[in-house]
């Protein structure tokens, strides 16, 4: 075991020790607590969301502890040697191992103490590898996705795919074939002469290079929209459709941010440059393009009205902690009981939270002046959620 000279390192490996072991306390108990249930009388539709919201924790890091909390149940070797101070770093990473077999776990714990975690990661992954690569999948959604994941920032996402190795050979087979494909066929002279005129060649030199993913990139989208193309009845143009919402001074001025329907924050460059080919519809809370208060005379909420009113809270549920994207427009003071359908009446919850307010006795109010939402419990439970973006009265 490593440790340092100094009196500040010392100090600080110490402190860091004390964490390490408060949060081992804390994951061992979080399984339980999962498996009671209680969570849902502080109003949430499950465990993870709870600790989103009351322990100010990221999803995916409450999915992560939540996760290895269950195996430890499972693992009794992993769970003593973190009883007894096997770092939290290198426990996450046993949790990874496949299976449950508690001599192997004996010796991979012995292991974990010597090694880096860096080592011990390429010990687990080499491990899995080898353990299954000849295990037909149980199921085999488990082991396909793709999903999109914070960027590095300056604009920039990151999507995730994770499938057999065949078939992403495959996935790449054809976007090479493609990229060879339009290699081979440009499309203009212009593009010709790139690869014919020397004059042409020493200018191309001399713009940024992009790599083979920025290209593959381009290739794969150009595969999608041609596909679309091709077959547009398969596909629903307004639900292929990206929006983005941004101020109309901050448009017209070059500046700002906009946030799209999928929720992401755009730079205003982004916005600017997707504005030059689509069309604009304007989000008005108060005014004369468009009606937004229908009054009591209608029931529903027209597409208009829901857009706006999602947007107001980021087009997810407006409870916190939530985060779903898939939501019910509900009238805070009931249609039946006198509501008007508006702007001001409205406010997006998912299907658990609406079914909270219908069935479970709870009830939600927003305050345009605050841009705070409330949802308050039948036994005394508040939740208060601040919009973080809010539509001007």
């Amino acid at each position: 075991m490593s440790t340092s000279v100094t009196e500040q390192g010392r100090e600080l490996i110490a402190a860091w020790t004390q964490i390490d072991r408060g949060v081992a306390e804390w994951v061992l108990k979080l399984a339980e607590f999962d498996a009671s249930g209680v969570w849902a009388e502080d109003g949430y539709g499950s465990c993870a969301t709870w600790l989103v919201a009351q322990c100010q924790i990221s999803r995916s890091s409450a999915f992560e502890k939540l996760k290895v909390s269950h195996v430890l149940t499972r693992r009794h070797v992993v769970r003593a040697a973190f009883e007894a101070g096997l770092q939290w770093s290198k426990v996450r990473v046993l949790a990874r191992l496949d299976g449950v077999d508690d001599e192997r776990d004996e010796v991979f714990v012995e292991q974990a103490k010597a090694d880096s975690v860096r080592v011990l990661e390429q010990r687990v992954e080499t491990w899995n590898y080898y353990n299954n690569q000849d295990k037909k999948p149980t199921n085999l959604d488990d082991h396909y996705g793709i999903v999109r994941q914070r960027g590095f920032g300056g604009g920039l996402g990151k999507v995730v795919i994770e499938a057999p190795d065949d078939m992403l050979d495959r996935f790449f087979s054809v976007i090479d074939a493609y990229g060879d494909y339009l290699f081979r066929n440009p499309t203009s002279a212009d593009e010709s002469t790139v690869w014919t005129d020397p004059q042409a060649v020493d200018n191309f030199d001399d713009e940024p290079k992009r790599g083979p993913g920025a290209k593959r990139l381009d290739w794969l989208f150009d595969l999608m929209e041609e596909r679309a193309l091709v077959d547009p009845h398969k596909i629903d143009p307004y639900k292929a459709v990206v929006g983005v919402t941004i101020q109309y001074e901050d448009l017209m001025n070059a500046s700002g941010p906009g946030l799209s329907s999928q929720g992401t924050w755009l730079t205003g460059e982004a916005v600017r440059r997707m504005c030059c080919d689509a069309g604009i519809h304007r989000i008005v809370v108060k005014g004369e393009s468009e009606i937004l208060d229908f009054g009591h005379e209608e029931r529903l909420f027209n597409r208009v009205l829901r857009r706006a009113i999602r947007f107001r809270h980021m087009h997810q549920c407006a409870v916190r902690g939530c985060g779903r994207r898939i939501t019910h427009t509900h009238h805070m003071k009931w249609w039946e009981h006198g509501g008007e359908t508006c702007i001001d009446n409205g406010i997006p919850l998912c299907s658990y939270h609406h079914h909270l307010v219908h069935e479970g006795g709870w009830t939600v109010a927003w305050n345009p002046t605050t841009g705070v939402t409330r949802l308050d419990g039948p036994k005394g439970q508040v939740l208060e959620t601040t919009t973080t973006f809010r539509l001007a009265a």
